[in-house]
């Protein structure tokens, strides 16, 4: 009976969420808060929802934070398109009998842009340049088999002489049922104000997660629905296998942005030695070029 109550719940929050987040692509300001985060998880198709586990919970899914055992630390570089960069720094710190305390940086930087006439003609010595950014922080805990976690966060977003900000909330949980191995994760990310960069108000990219994870010995297998109101409908199908827990190759699939060419392919490996983690990953956008992800991270015991 315990069981079919959380089902009935989960379900409940399922479909309320898809109706929060979902208003039709093209509808949301702030794109770089949908630029996924996480060499591992892009790997595996971006599909994280149920089984992210160090601080890039801040992105994905908070309730992920209470997985933290003691202190996590992680840096990702993200060689992103048209020559920018992306950088994301979080850290989840737990404390024994009251939850985890997670905070994040989250940057992307234009680099110097040549100015332009309306025409398409370059103004000479004229350059300008764009940069988004945002600081999370969040709770995530466990109680029994569900784990439950909260983030707010702070944006900026200047480009040339313009400039904003706005707030935003993410929530989500994982329920584990009696089924080793299994589970199943729900998130809501960046629900908050309108942002105004000139004349016209957007509100956020609000993204809805709801996905399983099935870990069985070495194999951990990862699948989650993606609705925003940025993007088209999407899913993120993903694999993983560690040899021997020193090696982890990872391969998925991310359907949903209309890129050409194989967009939708994801892969990555993983190398972890004693604490210290190495992961990198791979997501190509058809014409726009290829992405890179490297990402160090740190477990404190």
């Amino acid at each position: 009976m315990e069981l079919k109550a959380h089902s009935i719940k989960i379900i409940i929050l399922f479909f309320i969420a898809i109706r929060i987040a979902h208003a039709g692509p093209g509808d949301a300001a702030a794109a770089f808060l949908r630029i996924p985060v996480d060499a591992r998880i892009i790997g595996m198709g971006e599909a994280g929802v149920a089984l992210v586990d160090n601080a890039t919970a801040l992105y994905y899914n908070a309730a992920g934070l209470s997985r933290i055992e003691k202190i996590n630390l992680l840096f990702m570089h993200n060689e992103w398109l048209l020559g920018m960069n992306h950088e994301y720094f979080a850290c989840g710190f737990n404390i024994q009998n009251i939850g985890t305390f997670g905070l994040a940086f989250n940057y992307v930087g234009s680099g110097s842009i040549q100015g332009i006439t309306i025409r398409g003609d370059t103004i000479p010595g004229y350059y300008f340049s764009a940069t988004d950014w945002s600081v999370s922080s969040g709770y995530g805990m466990r109680l029994k088999n569900i784990q439950v976690g909260f983030a707010f966060k702070f944006l900026s977003e200047k480009n040339e002489s313009l400039s904003t900000g706005g707030f935003g909330i993410d929530i989500g949980m994982v329920h584990e049922p009696p089924v080793k191995g299994l589970g199943l994760g729900l998130s809501l990310s960046n629900l908050g104000t309108s942002i105004k960069l000139d004349r016209e108000s957007f509100p956020l990219p609000m993204i809805m997660r709801a996905g399983w994870k099935y870990t069985i010995k070495e194999f951990n297998f990862v699948n989650d629905l993606i609705v925003s109101n940025g993007d088209n409908l999407g899913f993120g199908l993903g694999f993983e296998y560690w040899f021997r827990q020193i090696l982890a190759l990872r391969t998925g699939y991310r359907s949903g942005p209309d890129y050409d060419g194989l967009s939708g392919l994801r892969a990555g490996l993983g190398i972890l030695i004693n604490r210290l983690g190495i992961d990198y990953g791979v997501a190509p956008y058809g014409r726009l070029g290829i992405t890179h992800r490297f990402m160090l991270s740190w477990n404190f015991q």
